[in-house]
C-alpha cells in the first residue's frame, strides 16, 4: 500500500483556492438547472408511461385500485418517482424542471469531489480549474445532457454512486489501516449504503453497485484487509437496498407472489408471469467479437444502446488509452521520478477499476448506454488516470490528457428524448369531456402507447384496467389475464359501466382487445382527449358487452 497522502475533497478553508471553488461548486448546479430551461420540457416515453403514473399511484393509493396502466414498469417500485411528482404537480412546468435539472447538478460537486480527492496538481488553483473542467465535461456528454431536466434517472441514481466513490476515497486510509478493523469495516457500511440506496430505487445501478464493492478487493494492501473491507461494504449496499426497495418487494410478494416481479421468475415462479427473467437483452452482443469492439460499435451507432441518436467517444478512447498505457508502462517500467504523477495511485487504480468492473457487469446484463451514464460521468477523470501511466515526462502527459479531453469535448452530439417545442404551465395537462356521472365507472385501456400519465388527470374515484399492455395481452396464456378478466367480471356483477381510453390511431386493437372479454366499444359515442404533454389525440368512448345468440 502507498504511503498514505492527505485527502482533501476541497482546497484548505480560507484559501484563495478555496474561495475560487466554493462559489463554483455552489453555482454549478444552478446552471444546469438553467440548462434544463433551454433544453425544453420533457416528453419522453417513460415519463408518459410509468414516471409520472407509478408516483400518482403511489402516493394517492392507487397500487391495488387500477391494474397496469403503466404496463410492466407497473411493477416498479415507485419510490424514486415521487419527489419529481410531487414537486410538479404543485408548481409551474419550467420551475420543475429546474429543480430537477439543479438537483442532477449536483453531480457536478462530487465528480469534483473526486477529482480533487485524487488528483496531484501543485498550484490549489490550477487544481481548482482542472477539477471543475473534469466534472464539466463528465456532465456535458451525449447521454449526460439528453438526461438533464428529464426522469430517467441515471443521473439521479449516480449522485448515490459518487457518494458511495467519495466516501471511499476520502477515508481510504481509515479503510485501510492496519489497526481498528471493526471500525474500518462500519465505515465501509457506511460507504456502501448510499450505493445500495440507489440500487434499491433503480435496479440497473447493480453495475456500478458491484464495481464499486468488487473494486475494493483489487487495490493494494493485505488480502484480507481487502476482503473484510469488501464485505463490509458489500453488507452496506444491502442495507441500502432493503431500506429503498423493501416496502416495494413486500407489496409485489404479498400480491404478485415474487419480491421482483416480473424480473427473474424463473427463480420466484409466480404463476402470474412467464417462468424467464424478463430482463431486457435486445442490445447485449451476441458474439465475441461484437462483445470486445462494443464501445466501437455503439460509438458509430448509438442505436446498437438505445432508441436514441448521440455521439460521444470518451468510452471507446478509455477503452483504447487505459490497456495501451498499461501495457507500455509494464514494458517500459516506471519513471524514476516518484514526484511526477498526476493522481494518487490509491485512487486511480480504485476508480479505474470501478470503471472497468462495471462495464464488464454492464456488457452482458444491460447494454443500454443510458444505464451507464455515471461511467459517462466519470470517464473524463478516467482518462487522465490512463494517461498518467504513460511513461512519457509529466508535462507531455500533461499536454496529451488536454488533446484527448478537447477531442472529447467535441465528438459530443446530445441525444434527446423527446422534448416538446414549448413550455406548458404545468407537466401534465389534458382537455377532456366532463363525465357527469362515475360512481360506477370504469376505465378500460389498450394497446401498447404510452399515456397513462394522463390517469391524473381524471377523477380519482374511477379505477383504470388495462387490457392490453407490453406486459400481457388478452390472447397470451398468462397468468396476469386471469386476474385482468376477474376484476372485469366483478365490475359488470356489480352493474357498473365500462369506457374506453385509447390513442386514436389504435382503436383496432382495441377493440381485438375487448373482444376477449366479451365487450365492444361504440365508435359513435367517442369523444377527443387531447394530451398537451404529447399532442396524443386519445379517444374516450362508451363500452357494452357483447350480445349473445
Amino acid at each position: 500500500m502507498p504511503a498514505p497522502l492527505e485527502i482533501h475533497i476541497l482546497p484548505p478553508r480560507g484559501t484563495k483556492a478555496y474561495r475560487i471553488a466554493l462559489p463554483i461548486l455552489m453555482l454549478a448546479p444552478l446552471a444546469f438547472g438553467v440548462l434544463a430551461q433551454f433544453l425544453g420540457q420533457d416528453a419522453n416515453w417513460d415519463l408518459r408511461n410509468y414516471h409520472w403514473y407509478n408516483a400518482y399511484a403511489f402516493v394517492n393509493g392507487r397500487d391495488t385500485f387500477d391494474l397496469l396502466p403503466s404496463q410492466t414498469p407497473f411493477f416498479y417500485n415507485p419510490l424514486l418517482d415521487v419527489p419529481f411528482y410531487l414537486l410538479a404537480s404543485h408548481v409551474p412546468a419550467r420551475l420543475a424542471a429546474f429543480v430537477l435539472g439543479a438537483v442532477q447538478g449536483l453531480n457536478f460537486v462530487l465528480l469534483f469531489f473526486l477529482a480533487h480527492a485524487a488528483l496531484i496538481v501543485p498550484n490549489p488553483r490550477q487544481k481548482v480549474a482542472v477539477c471543475a473542467g473534469l466534472a464539466a465535461l463528465g456532465m456535458l456528454g451525449g447521454g449526460g445532457i439528453a438526461q438533464i431536466g428529464t426522469t430517467f434517472y441515471d443521473n439521479m441514481t449516480s449522485l448515490g454512486i459518487f457518494v458511495s466513490a467519495v466516501l471511499v476515497v476520502r477515508n481510504w486510509d481509515r479503510l485501510f489501516t492496519p489497526q481498528a478493523s471493526l471500525k474500518a469495516a462500519l465505515l465501509a457500511v457506511l460507504c456502501g449504503f448510499p450505493a445500495g440506496l440507489m440500487m434499491g430505487l433503480k435496479l440497473p445501478s447493480v453495475i456500478f453497485c458491484v464495481g464499486l464493492c468488487a473494486a475494493l478487493l483489487l487495490v493494494a494492501g493485505p488480502f484480507k484487509r481487502r476482503v473484510l473491507i469488501g464485505f463490509a461494504f458489500g453488507i452496506g449496499v444491502l442495507l441500502g437496498v432493503a431500506v429503498s426497495l423493501g416496502y416495494w418487494s413486500w407489496f409485489l410478494q404479498t400480491h404478485y407472489g415474487s419480491p421482483l416481479f416480473p424480473y427473474f421468475n424463473e427463480l420466484f415462479k409466480s404463476p402470474l408471469a412467464p417462468l424467464t427473467s424478463a430482463r431486457d437483452t435486445q442490445f447485449t452482443p451476441r458474439t465475441w467479437s461484437d462483445a470486445l469492439t462494443f464501445p466501437f460499435i455503439f460509438a458509430e451507432s448509438p442505436f446498437r444502446t438505445g432508441e436514441i441518436l448521440w455521439r460521444d467517444w470518451r468510452i471507446p478512447i478509455l477503452y483504447v488509452l487505459l490497456p495501451l498505457a498499461i501495457a507500455l508502462r509494464l514494458f517500459f517500467g516506471r519513471s524514476a521520478n516518484g514526484c511526477d504523477q498526476m493522481a494518487a495511485p490509491y485512487a486511480a487504480r480504485y476508480l479505474l477499476w470501478v470503471g472497468v468492473i462495471s462495464y464488464a457487469v454492464w456488457l452482458p446484463l444491460f447494454a443500454i448506454y443510458r444505464y451507464i451514464i455515471p461511467l459517462e460521468m466519470l470517464a473524463p477523470l478516467l482518462i487522465l488516470f490512463a494517461v498518467g501511466y504513460l511513461p512519457v515526462r509529466l508535462k507531455t502527459r500533461a499536454l496529451l490528457a488536454a488533446f484527448v479531453l478537447a477531442v472529447v469535448a467535441f465528438s459530443v452530439q446530445p441525444g434527446n428524448w423527446t422534448r416538446t417545442k414549448h413550455w406548458f404551465s404545468h407537466t401534465v395537462g389534458i382537455d377532456r369531456p366532463a363525465l357527469p356521472d362515475t360512481h360506477d365507472l370504469m376505465i378500460l385501456m389498450a394497446g401498447f402507447e404510452p399515456y397513462s400519465h394522463v390517469v391524473s388527470e381524471f377523477p380519482k374515484q374511477i379505477p383504470f384496467v388495462r387490457i392490453q399492455s407490453n406486459f400481457a395481452s388478452p390472447d397470451e396464456d398468462k397468468g396476469i389475464n386471469k386476474i385482468i378478466g376477474a376484476r372485469i367480471a366483478a365490475h359488470e356483477a356489480q352493474g357498473g359501466r365500462f369506457m374506453l381510453l385509447i390513442p386514436s390511431w389504435q382503436l383496432d386493437l382495441a377493440q381485438k382487445a375487448l373482444g376477449y372479454y366479451g365487450l365492444t366499444f361504440l365508435p359513435q359515442t367517442c369523444q377527443k382527449v387531447v394530451d398537451y404533454l404529447y399532442d396524443t389525440n386519445l379517444e374516450l368512448c362508451d363500452v357494452k358487452q357483447v350480445a349473445h345468440d
